[in-house]
């Protein structure tokens, strides 16, 4: 098998004169390839840019010809066994994390039960269009908890920074499940929303035919220890022993936080805050391509602003294109917002979250300061939204003015169920508006018209990341030898791929290590 590299055909070429451009550089007509990586370079004229799998024997004077961008493919093979006889094992949340280590474990003959304080997506999608349509919060079914976790509602990006060769599997899981084979080969893969929930269907049907048990509706409360060692996991409805506990809870879990602080599991880390910005999806597309067409994938952005002198870096986060911003609260009389696209990204709006950093310096030293600071600034947004679920807004040529937006340009919120005129500046410390005021003449550089006077912010954005860390080793409780951290709430992983990858390395530890 031959990978050829650095294939640039402009985007709105067919696959005739693709194919015509790797027989040209191969010499060769008769031949299969397969897409191995595919990206875009929009630096000047649009080029889509290529790797691909060539199933034919080439001649040597063709590698001499093409250097750095031919060579022979070997792939990596991901061997995994259960060397250390484990039976069975309880998983707390069924997130990212929680299910791919479950869904290892079980592939591997390990008896599996999950707790899940949620509700399985299909009952989760009713709870959540209800949160929509009225903006009542249940506190264990709505955008944080349930199957899934919170990336079940986002724009399903498959994104990480991780170069662990391991993470092919976790995308092979998902094609199995359901999702496009573009997932493997696009730079910046995505699922949406809609194709999400379906694959998490088709995975739970898969483990519970292999013996896997799921219990939703059912919390964690406690653990019961004897001999410095876990000796059961306690529920609001059981109790549960297994050879090994994985905690997989998530980065909205503020009771069990607490319930972990008593054991002195946790520490406090560094997060970061801020809003949600919307634009018109076709002014997003003009400005990263020139022009619009079908034939491009829907423009994206990330964007960073950094002062030595300041306390805070701010960048965007979790980008969604054509998408929607929507209520991830998961408390009462509390708001924070997220975004969530389905697979087609054809919303009006593009959003993304503009975050700054935050660290004790704002919320203190206590290990759940950070956490107490979050629900702070969520009722601060809840009581400014007029405490109805409703989501405080404002045009940025007005949160830069210092003033209350009082009518709308062209860009409509699409926050459910609705929205009321505010000054977000009244939310968060001036430290942290003055920073984030600053980013966004940054970034209107960087991306024209970021910061047009039309674009809406949208208040607040605070489950970025966990406000703690699980500390361990090796995957491994540093208080409790038998319990495994993982996962987004643990503090080790962002998103669904690294949290999934989390998950993954966290089963493979438990089955050879």
């Amino acid at each position: 098998m031959i990978i050829l590299r650095n294939i640039k055909i402009p985007f709105d070429a067919d696959e005739k004169e693709f194919k015509r451009k790797i027989s040209n550089l191969i010499e060769k007509d008769d031949f299969d390839y397969k897409i191995y990586k595919k990206s875009i370079d929009a630096r000047k004229d649009i080029f889509f840019v290529y790797q691909v799998l060539i199933d034919v024997n080439v001649p040597a004077k063709i590698f001499k010809k093409l250097k750095n961008n031919i060579a022979i493919f070997e792939e990596d093979k991901i061997d995994i066994a259960n060397k250390n006889n484990i039976n069975n094992v309880v998983i707390v949340g069924a997130g990212p994390a929680g299910l791919f280590c479950g869904y290892v474990l079980t592939k591997h003959g390990v008896k599996v039960t999950i707790i899940e304080r949620g509700k399985k997506v299909e009952e989760r999608i009713k709870d959540i269009d209800e949160l929509q349509k009225t903006g009542k919060i249940l506190e264990n079914s709505n955008i944080q908890f349930g199957e899934g976790g919170a990336g079940t509602f986002s724009d399903g990006k498959l994104t990480s920074r991780s170069k662990d060769t391991r993470s092919s599997l976790i995308f092979d899981i998902l094609v199995e499940h359901g999702a496009d084979e573009e997932i493997l080969y696009e730079q910046k893969p995505h699922i949406g929303t809609d194709v999400l929930r379906e694959i998490l269907i088709n995975m739970r049907e898969e483990m519970e035919s292999l013996g896997a048990i799921y219990n939703f509706e059912e919390k964690f409360v406690d653990f019961e220890i004897e001999n410095e060692q876990i000796k059961s996991i306690i529920t609001n409805k059981a109790k549960y022993s297994a050879d090994k506990y994985i905690l997989a809870i998530g980065n909205s879990s503020r009771d069990t936080f607490v319930t972990l602080d008593s054991y002195s599991l946790i520490s406090q880390k560094p997060f970061a805050v801020g809003f949600r910005i919307e634009h018109l999806r076709e002014d997003i597309e003009k400005a990263q391509y020139g022009f619009i067409s079908d034939k491009l994938p829907a423009a994206t952005y990330q964007l960073n602003y950094s002062d030595k002198s300041k306390n805070h870096s701010v960048y965007t986060f979790c980008m969604c294109p054509g998408g929607y911003v929507v209520n991830s609260s998961s408390r009462a009389k509390k708001l924070c917002v997220n975004g969530m696209s389905y697979h087609a990204r054809d919303g009006i709006n593009s959003n993304s979250a503009v975050v700054a950093t935050v660290d004790k310096q704002i919320f203190g030293n206590g290990n759940l300061d950070g956490m107490y600071f979050q629900e702070l600034v969520e009722e601060r947004a809840y009581e400014l939204g007029g405490g109805e679920g409703l989501a405080p807004v404002q045009r940025v040529v007005d949160y830069l003015g210092g003033r209350k937006t009082t009518k709308l340009g062209k860009v409509k919120p699409t926050f459910e169920p609705g929205y009321v005129f505010a000054d977000l500046n009244e939310i968060y410390p001036d430290s942290i508006n003055d920073e984030v005021k600053s980013a966004l003449r940054y970034m209107d550089k960087r991306v024209k018209g970021f910061a047009n006077d039309d674009a809406i912010l949208t208040g607040v954005e605070t489950r970025t990341s966990s406000p703690v860390r699980i500390n361990r080793k090796d995957y491994k409780s540093l208080v409790f030898n038998n319990l495994y951290p993982i996962g987004e709430g643990a503090g080790y992983s962002g998103g669904i791929i690294s949290s999934a990858l989390d998950g993954l390395k966290c089963a493979i530890e438990i089955l050879e290590n």
